[in-house]
């Protein structure tokens, strides 16, 4: 534990374990999405332990009176010849750290400073998609002038407080009809069928299933498969085999004739459910938009399991929008010591000052 000027106390650990009694203390809906679930963190530190040359840090910071007021989970690597605390490894959309609800964005900001002074050597430290609302709550650290808007959405559909019809009309009328005439397509010429699994009910024919459509789909769009990646494929096989509990995997398929035609893969805390992998396929019955029909029935099933949130993650593709989701903005923020530290700040600041008037312009 180090006791920095500022009177916050950080303790840093390479994993999450020391930290779980104060992760439960933090963490809830409105301020935590499933990404920053302490199974799913354990899963995934335990997972980048073993990826070098990056060195995992956990940093929790406590107010002068012991009682926890943020986490950061980082990564320590050296970029640009600058000591690096980054919060982004790949398998994660939303890259925020943990705050007490009750924090202010000065205090925010002040635990931020605090995790850099604590961690020897370190020049930056670099906070990449943050979502600026968790729920109805603010991300503290998005009002500061540390950070900056990205270019990059994502797209949260509200279920809670909502019945099925009233999520089906957040559609836009033109996209509603375009659903409603897929699935009649489909129907008069397939048998068809919605299903999905979840935990250790998806079994190794599923997995498979899931496999082969994904790598039939990227190598047709030319695209990257991160499940068939050496490097993440055992993350991805640990959040199906439950060792990021209490979070829980689930699987989706859509199925025409007894195959599978479209397959969705995600997870969920219990109230938030979060899409991350998709595949469909690309022959002759793509013209069904079975990736789409796939993510409406799913949608559906999981607000019949009175899930407050349905996440479609990050990306601005437009069925997104048109599925009804609200704009959650993303952010990064950046936090520099010492003058190698500032200097690189300072060139920051004019990149996001240029990114902003991009983003400005594209909106128009």
């Amino acid at each position: 534990m180090s006791r920095t000027k500022t009177a916050w106390l950080v303790e840093t650990a390479d994993g999450v374990e020391p930290f779980e009694v104060a992760w439960a203390d933090l963490t809830g809906p409105h301020n935590a999405t499933p990404f920053q679930n302490f199974g799913f963190m354990r899963l995934l530190f335990e997972h980048l332990r073993g990826l070098r040359p990056n060195e995992p840090v956990v940093a929790l910071v406590r107010r002068p009176d012991g009682r926890p007021a943020a986490i950061f989970p980082l990564m320590r690597s050296r970029r640009h010849g600058l000591v690096w605390l980054r919060t982004d490894a790949r398998p994660i959309d939303y890259c925020a750290p943990i705050f007490d609800p009750g924090l202010s964005p000065a205090e925010a900001g002040d635990t931020a400073r605090a995790v850099l002074d604590a961690v020897p050597d370190a020049d930056l430290l670099y906070c990449n998609r943050m979502s600026a609302t968790f729920g109805d709550a603010a991300n503290p650290l998005v009002g500061l002038p540390n950070a900056a808007r990205l270019r990059l959405s994502a797209w949260v559909l509200r279920l809670a407080g909502r019945n099925r019809a009233e999520v089906v009309a957040t559609q836009t009328k033109k996209f509603r009809g375009h659903l409603r005439r897929s699935l009649k397509k489909l129907a008069s010429t397939h048998e068809h069928g919605f299903t999905i699994c979840f935990g250790d009910a998806i079994g190794e024919a599923e997995i498979a299933v899931f496999r082969d459509l994904r790598r039939e789909s990227a190598e047709r769009k030319a695209r990257g498969n991160i499940f068939e990646e050496r490097e993440w494929h055992d993350f991805y096989r640990g959040l199906i085999e439950g060792r990021a509990a209490p979070l829980q995997a689930w699987l989706s398929r859509l199925e025409a004739d007894g195959e599978t035609i479209a397959v969705l893969f995600g997870f969920t805390d219990g109230k938030r459910a979060v899409a991350t992998l998709t595949a469909s396929k690309t022959d002759h019955r793509s013209s069904f938009t079975p990736g789409l029909l796939l993510f409406d029935e799913t949608i559906a099933r999981f607000h019949e399991m009175q899930a407050d949130f349905f996440d479609l993650s990050i990306g601005d593709m437009a069925y997104k929008r048109r599925f009804g989701s609200d704009e959650v903005p993303l952010y990064d923020a950046l936090f520099a010591r010492g003058i190698l530290g500032r200097l690189y700040y300072a060139l920051w600041k004019v990149k996001t000052g240029i990114r902003s008037r991009m983003k400005k312009i594209a909106d128009e």
